[in-house]
């Protein structure tokens, strides 16, 4: 063998070296497929990472706040120092005033110049001190009075400041509130991360098998509770703008598949209400399994639903997930060149934070 490789060319010698660096190459990538490294598809719902997203959100608001406050600073300094350098009109008029005055003395003056010239001198001399003494007065009083409505906003920016700080202690200790002050209508909040999505096995080609995940925040969602019991829920989520790690999958499911630029949209309607006997304080968790109806691929059938939901600052998150039969809704499994087969089961999963309407 060695020596069929020493008798070979430069050309080939090197040809052959990289053919089988390849070999090894693709044989190695397998390996770590096969082992997960690569595999990127997030893991599934739970309502820990859900309020996790809550969480993050309040976090990075509380550190835009900061800024923001010394920014409205900056702009009211700002703003006094303006009203500081610009001059007030009674000023402006006092001005003209005395620069009237001027030329009539100076008028009278050139009059009566003969007859004492000294004394209108002396005259207009005064006349200039007073002047001056008047303007220089005149520019304490608009520093003293810049001075007091600089302290009035700062006054007020810590009256504020500590306002909120004790809304959000008094928020923070008070007790959560009663389930009749829950009632109406709840909608999808922009805090936290929401979405709707599918899970389900692959096998693709040189690879071995995996699991496709795609997800959509485009989505819609409405609650109604009574103060008893939830009675309404509704979602629905635009299947076109589903993503996953492989943008060959997500234009392949346009398609094929799901098809989703004939059946852009899936709906979820709840059809039992729910009852809530009591509101989870703190960290507790309410688990239940709803009944619905799934609008999917242009067909509709009863699903039951397993959710987990937690109350959290004023926000209502909740996760579920249940298995769906891919021929159930009469969808095709989209097999190719790369995707050589799929399960026939998958798995829809969502995430929702709510908020009460206004």
């Amino acid at each position: 063998m060695l020596s069929q490789l020493m008798s070979l060319s430069p050309r080939r010698l090197v040809a052959t070296g990289l053919i089988v660096a390849g070999v090894l190459v693709g044989v190695l990538l397998i390996i770590l497929w096969q082992v997960g490294l690569f595999d990127s598809a997030p893991p599934p719902v739970s309502l820990q990472s859900a309020v996790e997203s809550v969480r993050q959100d309040e976090e990075q608001q509380a550190q835009a706040q900061p800024a923001q406050t010394q920014q409205d600073d900056s702009q009211s300094q700002a703003t006094a120092q303006a009203a500081q350098d610009r001059p007030e009109p009674a000023q402006q008029q006092q001005d003209s005033d005395s620069t009237e005055d001027s030329q009539e003395q100076s008028a009278e003056s050139t009059d009566a110049q003969d007859e004492a010239e000294s004394g209108s001198a002396q005259s207009a001399q005064q006349q200039s001190a007073e002047s001056t003494q008047s303007q220089q007065t005149s520019a304490q009083q608009q520093d003293a009075q810049a001075t007091s409505e600089q302290q009035d906003g700062q006054q007020a920016a810590q009256q504020a400041q500590a306002t909120q700080q004790e809304t959000s202690q008094t928020q923070t200790s008070s007790e959560p509130p009663m389930l009749a002050e829950l009632a109406g209508t709840w909608t999808l909040s922009g805090q936290g991360t929401s979405f709707v999505g599918y899970r389900i096995g692959e096998e693709l080609a040189n690879i071995g098998t995996t699991t496709a995940v795609g997800r959509t925040s485009d989505i819609e969602a409405t609650l109604e509770f009574d103060g008893v019991m939830i009675t309404s829920v509704t979602i629905v989520a635009d299947l076109r703008t589903l993503t996953s790690d492989q943008s060959f999958r997500d234009g392949a499911l346009r398609t094929r598949g799901i098809e989703s630029d004939t059946y852009p949209f899936a709906t979820f309607v709840l059809v039992q209400p729910i009852p809530i006997a009591t509101l989870p304080a703190g960290e507790e968790t309410l688990s239940v399994t709803v009944d619905g109806t799934l609008d999917l691929h242009g067909v509709t059938n009863p699903v039951s639903i397993d959710l987990q939901g937690q109350f959290v600052d004023s926000l209502v998150v909740v996760v579920g997930s249940t298995e769906i039969a891919l021929a159930d809704y009469d969808i095709e499994p989209p097999t190719g060149f790369r995707v050589l087969s799929i399960d026939d089961v998958g798995i829809m999963e969502f995430q929702i934070v709510l908020e009460r309407a206004p």
